[in-house]
């Protein structure tokens, strides 16, 4: 079931999404799986924080915060390393506190009109765009889904306690300055 999932995905146009419901739907009626295991990743608090998060973003999005951050925040570069500079700021410091994920995903339509209007390469904007967002997104337990994933593991698997929302941006910090330096 996981070879034809993946080969559906790498082969054919169907929605992951839906590839991946009818892999877990096979599971379930072939037995392989019962009804609670197959659920189980559902009830991660670090999931369902993931969730919670592309809910806020649409949000942002729907509102017109997205276009605001494009006039006001990115504004009119005069050279590219200045574009770099305007667009990885906001992207990791939106990354540290909303899935960075998401935050790439409302960005990059903006990018592509922000470097059309002020001739600026597209691809010297795109890559600084997502490292600033993973190096930002590693400065919080919330910023990254991983974080969240490993968190819950934390909590159901062992006896340590649970990460608090800045637990990691001892590493996380000196990542996000490293990025912006190189």
């Amino acid at each position: 079931v996981v070879m034809g999932c993946f080969a559906m995905m790498a082969f054919t146009w169907v929605s992951p999404d839906i590839i991946m419901s009818a892999g877990l739907t096979l599971l379930l009626v072939t037995g392989v799986l019962l009804p609670g295991e197959a659920l189980a990743g559902f009830s991660n608090q670090g999931m369902l924080t993931v969730a919670v998060l592309y809910i806020v973003v649409s949000g942002l999005t729907e509102t017109g915060a997205v276009s605001w951050i494009v006039q006001g925040i990115l504004g009119q570069p005069n050279t590219t390393r200045e574009a770099q500079v305007r667009l990885m700021t906001p992207s990791a410091v939106l990354s540290a506190f909303l899935n960075n994920t998401p935050v790439v995903a409302i960005f990059v339509p903006a990018v592509k009109v922000w470097a059309r209007r002020n001739n600026l390469s597209l691809s010297r904007l795109l890559i600084p765009l997502s490292y600033a967002s993973i190096a930002g997104g590693t400065c919080t337990l919330i910023g990254t889904s991983t974080n969240l994933v490993i968190n819950g593991l934390v909590i159901t698997e062992t006896t340590q306690p649970q990460f608090g929302i800045f637990d990691l941006a001892w590493v996380g910090v000196p990542v996000t300055v490293a990025v912006f330096t190189y």
